[in-house]
């Protein structure tokens, strides 16, 4: 059992070393709250998040020539970056310029995908499945298959970096559309068309740290931003349905001098159902009412519950619930920092791999890693907001 640090850096070091499925889903671990994974575990894969190792020059460029043709195509159009400034699951960004743009010197990111991701995703998903099964990490109730294939599905789709270009122009669309989010300044950078393919992404660079550096601003600052992250996660499921469900920090970029918070990566974007989302508002109504009887009905329609459950899963889901559900109770401002929401939130998650029954709807794997970040960020800047009125 992975209960000792030698153990859980071991695995950490594993998945770092592993591109695409195994470093992605090992991100999603990392983001578990320490109540439920061991702190030895919760410190290593802590070390996943901060990327994989970069490729090596020679490498990048094959991707680079495999993609925009042979280098005497592209090196006068194009001035790139060897080093790259990040790195992801599948990927890692260069900066660069545009020598051919009437912006003159055109300042862009260039994202290059991991070369092989897409058609290792099957292998890396068994190596995990494999260490995660060895390190006694895979409770029933986490139904680590189910994990697995929905994984499989989200990392087929984010390979694909035209698929992932279209979500980005429809996220500026409807961002740019809403009166709010533009007064909020909040802006999706455009796509450069001209050097995005399959495996390589490129849009406008924007200057800005991760937007969780902004806890030294003065609280009303820390609140508008809060409050707007709240309010476009809600839009994302409920008005548009359609989310960017990557809640990574680094996807929100604040840029102190203008105060304008960029959004960027939109390969993990999904649609929902209209009945899914329905049903989730109804249990969002339910869990901020404290109305067990809708919480419980509205549950086993979805599939959360069989019915057939002991008391204990029945209470653990409840309290988890009302506990997801209360920044929603009322309309004064809730002070997420002191609320310890997804600590407690947590708090119920040995219960649930305990004693669950069936998986969630496989929606959720995506919407509470989302609603988590949301959560979290909002704890992490200090926000104090209501929203009920959202």
């Amino acid at each position: 059992v992975l209960s000792n640090d030698a153990n859980a850096q071991r695995l950490s070091d594993s998945l770092r070393r592993m591109r695409g499925a195994a470093m992605k889903l090992g991100q999603m671990l990392s983001i578990q709250d320490e109540s439920i994974a061991p702190p030895a575990l919760t410190n290593a894969l802590e070390q996943v998040r901060k990327g994989a190792e970069a490729m090596p020059t020679h490498q990048m460029m094959q991707q680079l020539n495999d993609q925009w043709g042979d280098q005497d195509e592209w090196k006068d159009r194009i001035d790139l970056e060897e080093r790259p400034f990040a790195a992801a699951s599948i990927g890692q960004v260069h900066r660069a310029t545009l020598l051919t743009s009437s912006d003159q010197k055109k300042k862009v990111a260039v994202k290059v995908q991991y070369p092989g991701v897409a058609n290792s995703i099957e292998s890396d998903l068994s190596n995990l499945s494999m260490l995660v099964k060895a390190s006694g990490l895979s409770p029933p109730g986490l139904f680590l298959d189910n994990v697995i294939r929905v994984g499989r599905e989200e990392l087929k789709v984010e390979c694909d970096y035209r698929r992932e270009a279209v979500n980005h122009r429809r996220f500026q669309q409807l961002i740019s559309s809403d009166p709010g989010l533009v007064k909020d300044r909040f802006v999706v950078p455009d796509v450069i068309e001209e050097f995005s393919t399959d495996r390589i992404l490129v849009t406008e660079y924007v200057r800005g740290g991760t937007i969780d550096k902004v806890i030294d601003l003065d609280q009303d600052e820390r609140n508008r931003i809060g409050k707007a992250i709240m309010r476009l996660t809600m839009l994302e499921l409920f008005v548009w349905r359609f989310m960017q469900t990557d809640p990574n920090w680094g996807n929100f970029l604040y840029d102190v001098r203008t105060r304008t918070t960029y959004l960027i990566d939109f390969g993990a974007a999904r649609d929902y159902d209209e009945d899914f989302v329905r049903g989730y508002l109804n249990i969002v109504k339910a869990n901020a009412d404290q109305d067990e009887k809708a919480l419980f009905d509205e549950s086993i329609r979805m599939g959360f519950l069989t019915g057939e459950e002991n008391s204990m899963m029945l209470e653990a889901h409840k309290l988890s619930g009302y506990c997801l559900g209360e920044p929603f109770q009322s309309y004064e401002p809730y002070n997420f920092k002191t609320s310890r929401i997804t600590s407690r939130i947590s708090e119920h998650g040995a219960v649930f791999l305990k004693h669950r029954l069936t998986p969630p709807p496989e929606e959720v794997y995506t919407l509470h890693r989302k609603l988590a970040g949301a959560y979290n960020l909002c704890i992490k800047i200090g926000a104090i907001i209501s929203c009920r009125d959202l």
